[in-house]
């Protein structure tokens, strides 16, 4: 009932960001030459990523997609916050895989869905490019499935006796990432993240597996950017209010 509660919290938060951003968006000088603008606003990213995770069943060898979206509040030099969303799916399978007691499943497919906070380090901020390195709090919904599709959470007999667990979790993302800005104001970036989850459960194999450890995902994100003012722009056409910028 606490994760729920905080998660609520969160995207209540989140979602107030977004309303923010788009009210900063609208005191931008838009000019012919706008480069010095809008890399100092905030950046909207959209793009899909490669996951792959690490658990019972696998060790970072199996691959699926998620949809990732995400705003950068790119007016600071060094530090900036950023807030991410994906939408997506893991998965593993290992047939040989032996359980000391019974076998539960041995193969699975997981829906996550994931919200997530950043705190960015700009190491290297010039003219077209923007690296970092960051560290991030969230939290992710689960639900496994096995190949039949049924949810394996409801299916007490994969585990063993009186073993349930929550479908959601917290996520603790590290991730380096770079993005080219080009001249028209949108750009190009690439991440590679880590996600730490506090849950043994994204395979549903707890207690009878091998592997103690919590499970985590490897993701390589492919994104686009595009500066908040052009989305304005693109909305309202010329009548964006107009103000200069220092």
């Amino acid at each position: 009932m606490m994760i729920k509660k905080t998660f609520a919290l969160i995207l209540t938060f989140f979602l107030s960001q977004l309303l923010h951003a788009q009210e900063d968006s609208l005191q931008i000088e838009i000019t012919k030459d706008s480069f010095q603008n809008y890399r100092l606003h905030n950046l909207w990213e959209m793009g899909v990523s490669a996951n792959a995770y690490s658990g019972d069943l696998s060790s970072y060898d199996m691959w699926s997609s998620a949809f990732q979206m995400g705003l950068k509040f790119a007016k600071k030099k060094r530090w900036n916050a950023h807030f991410g969303l994906a939408i997506g799916n893991i998965r593993g399978e290992n047939y040989t895989y032996e359980f000391e007691n019974e076998s539960p499943n041995l193969t699975f497919r997981t829906n996550i869905f994931s919200l997530q906070f950043d705190l960015q380090y700009n190491f290297i901020r010039k003219k077209h490019w923007i690296a970092y390195i960051s560290q991030g709090l969230g939290f992710m919904r689960f639900m496994p499935k096995n190949e039949y599709g049924e949810k394996l959470q409801d299916i007490l007999s994969s585990r063993e006796n009186n073993e349930t667990y929550s479908n959601l979790s917290l996520i603790f993302p590290s991730s380096i990432g770079l993005i080219y800005l080009l001249k028209n104001g949108y750009g190009i970036g690439i991440n590679a993240s880590i996600l730490r989850s506090n849950t043994d459960y994204l395979d549903n194999i707890s207690l009878w597996g091998k592997n103690s450890a919590n499970d985590n995902i490897l993701a390589y994100k492919f994104f686009v950017t595009i500066p908040s003012w052009k989305i304005r722009k693109f909305l309202l056409g010329d009548n964006i209010p107009k103000s200069t910028t220092r």
